[in-house]
């Protein structure tokens, strides 16, 4: 059962990015504080120093009671096998971490995640509603190759900063925010990789397209194959918050995730 939100809560500074329109970079910038995020409780005292742990991005992130529950009774309807897992706080970083992270086994009823991926309820939401309206709908045309069966997982949860840079700004995989697609397997034809495609002509080409394109109905970023180097062989996706509800959806060109 979720913890009972704490009445002591209060605002505090959230970093967001906002997108510069003529180079399409990213800045991060401060603004006031939209959500609040709970003070520290009992769990949070270093008892050999007696100070509360640094709060960080995973603090403003963690869901209230309310909208968490909102949240898994979304993923119950959509049929997602999931578990609780245990907080994720790294004690040498006060922003890579999750507060209510899930373990996703299946995404939809009969397409596994291979393997388990550990995520933030909102990145699991999005993933399981692009799959059910998008991904299965244009697997269903995929006639020589059988029903889909899993999503190839390439990375959910990790503390690493972007592009897996030694510095920089973190990914929003450290904050459980995103979700690598490395490809799809079928259960008769061979499986879907993701990778470049430009102009074969194939339905596995065809395929990669259109669940690519449909991704960013989702997720605020879709990033793969002709983005940069780094996302070649994968789908970068996220539900990172920007400043007017700005959504990145690359389909070719520069970006980091």
């Amino acid at each position: 059962m979720a913890a009972g939100a704490d009445s002591s809560a209060r605002p505090v500074p959230r970093p967001r990015v906002q997108i510069d329109a003529d180079t399409g970079a990213e800045a991060e910038i401060e603004v006031e504080a939209e959500t609040e995020v709970d003070m520290p409780d009992e769990g949070s005292i270093d008892p050999a120093i007696s100070q509360p742990r640094a709060k960080g991005m995973r603090d403003t992130l963690r869901l209230n009671d309310p909208d968490y529950a909102t949240c898994l009774a979304n993923l119950e309807g959509l049929g997602v096998t999931y578990t609780e897992a245990a907080p994720i706080v790294p004690t040498d970083d006060a922003d890579c971490g999750i507060l209510r992270p899930l373990t996703v086994s299946e995404i939809a009823p009969g397409v596994a995640i291979t393997p388990a991926a550990t995520m933030r309820c909102p990145a699991v939401n999005a993933l399981a509603t692009w799959t059910r309206d998008f991904v299965l709908p244009a697997a269903q045309r995929m006639t020589d190759r059988g029903a889909l069966v899993s999503i190839q997982n390439g990375s959910g949860y990790i503390c690493r900063r972007r592009n897996n840079a030694p510095d920089g700004k973190l990914s929003e995989h450290a904050f459980g925010n995103a979700f690598d697609v490395m490809g799809f397997t079928f259960a008769e034809g061979p499986p879907i990789a993701v990778e470049p495609r430009e102009a074969q002509g194939t339905m596995a080409e065809a395929f990669q397209d259109a669940v690519r394109a449909s991704a960013c109905l989702d997720f605020s970023t879709v990033l793969g194959p002709g983005s940069n180097a780094s996302h070649a062989d994968h789908l970068h996706l996220d539900v990172i918050e920007r400043s007017r509800g700005y959504r990145l959806c690359e389909q070719g060109g520069g970006a980091v995730d």
